[in-house]
């Protein structure tokens, strides 16, 4: 029997830009074909796994499926280890790390800072109700508190966030050419280039916080011990990478996505505005709606057989998450945008040994700017389409152009 095989579409950074999440041929994939193979001229091939109970399945087995080998699919010149931190890591050694940050990301901790994140959700509206009524809702709004908090969290300076903001873009959206340097640095080489340039400049600053540590968390980084050996340099300038990275993109991206599906679906904002107490409940909704990380890869280290198609030890699998989320034999009615959706076990942070480290603190971020934009904004909406990124890794949004009129 030939194995079933998936469009290019479902990894080519092009079609998301252009078009957005590529829903209806995961419908067909998920129910025709839930493992199917596909080759990209361009990345390394993989098996595309679309249904919701298979993502679960294999993300709860990290010792047969490990995340060292690939972790996104991407060209065959990137696949060795860019860096290697707690999401490509696998067990022994992902447990072993992530016990050091894992307590500063409990939900008592982080609940305790709720008010402060609304203080300074506040503190970005007032600046956007100055600046008048049309604006870059993603500049404007989106980027600014998940990259203060991170970035306040590690203790980078002030003068320096907009640098880091810059390359979690080039990597991320290496692929977009809004992103290409002057020099016409992009692709590839601009991920790579501006990793190296991550990695250069936490070095310094990590050694500076190992000599004189404070109460940030990269001096918790810089200091931290397994069996009594500091981290090795790889492994800890990959630590703040990925902090910064996973701190800033997701949730900025999450927010975008949740302003424009709420203008999408004004009944459903009005209805949030009138009971701020299904906050929580939107706030659910929105993740899984907008689902930011498209997909994670995996690799089989024996040969396995999911839906009758065998996959050599060795072989990539790519787990598409926004198809997990839209999957009707979990969710009641997948592509209505439901603020009131219960249950809602979405996997927009992942599931097993790797559920998202700061996924509680991604819910108190968003919920401090949506509770912000529902107290404030008497009305939003678009003044022209949004501009979306290229890549396949990152659901991401450029630009969003809005008009907003602030209560008095």
């Amino acid at each position: 029997m030939a194995t079933p095989t998936a469009p290019i579409e479902i990894i080519d950074a092009d079609y998301y830009q252009n078009n957005g999440y590529p829903f209806h041929i995961w419908d067909k994939l998920r129910k025709d074909s839930p493992v199917a193979y596909c080759e990209h001229p361009n990345l390394v091939p993989f098996y595309a796994i679309s249904r919701y109970q298979d993502i679960v399945e294999i993300s709860r087995q990290p010792m047969l499926f490990e995340s060292a080998p690939l972790l996104v699919v991407q060209p065959q010149r990137m696949a060795e280890q860019q860096i290697r931190s707690i999401i490509n890591m696998d067990p022994p050694d992902h447990r072993s790390y992530r016990k050091i940050m894992s307590k500063y990301f409990t939900k008592k901790r982080l609940n305790e800072s709720q008010p402060q994140m609304d203080l300074v959700a506040e503190q970005i509206l007032d600046a956007v109700a100055a600046k008048g009524q049309e604006v870059d809702f993603v500049n404007e709004v989106s980027k600014i508190l998940p990259l203060a908090v991170i970035a306040e969290l590690l203790g980078l300076p002030m003068e320096d966030r907009d640098q880091f903001f810059q390359w979690t873009n080039e990597v991320v959206g290496a692929l977009d050419p809004d992103f290409a340097r002057e020099d016409g640095t992009q692709g590839t080489e601009l991920a790579l280039k501006a990793i190296q340039e991550v990695f250069e400049y936490c070095t310094a600053f990590a050694d500076e916080r190992r000599k004189n540590p404070t109460d940030d968390l990269t001096s918790v980084l810089a200091n931290a011990k397994i069996d009594g050996e500091y981290l090795p340099p790889f492994e800890l300038l990959s630590y703040i990478f990925i902090l910064i990275i996973a701190g800033n993109e997701t949730t900025r991206n999450a927010t975008s996505g949740g302003m424009l599906a709420l203008m999408e679906h004004p009944e459903q904002m009005q209805y949030a505005i009138e009971h701020p107490e299904a906050l929580d409940n939107m706030v659910e909704e929105i993740v899984r709606w907008t689902s930011p990380i498209i997909h994670f890869c995996r690799t089989p280290n024996k040969d396995v057989t999911l839906h009758g198609v065998n996959i050599k030890a060795g072989e990539h699998i790519a787990m598409f998450y926004p198809s997990a989320n839209r999957d009707d034999s979990v969710f009641t009615d997948p592509y209505k945008f439901d603020i009131l959706r219960t249950p809602n076990q979405h996997l927009g942070y992942g599931i097993g040994e790797h559920l998202c480290l700061g996924a509680h603190l991604a819910r108190i971020e968003l919920r401090a700017i949506f509770k912000g934009v529902l107290n404030r904004v008497q009305n939003v909406e678009l003044t022209s389409q949004p501009d979306r990124l290229k890549s396949s890794l990152i659901g991401g949004i450029k630009s969003l152009p809005v008009k907003m009129d602030f209560a008095a």
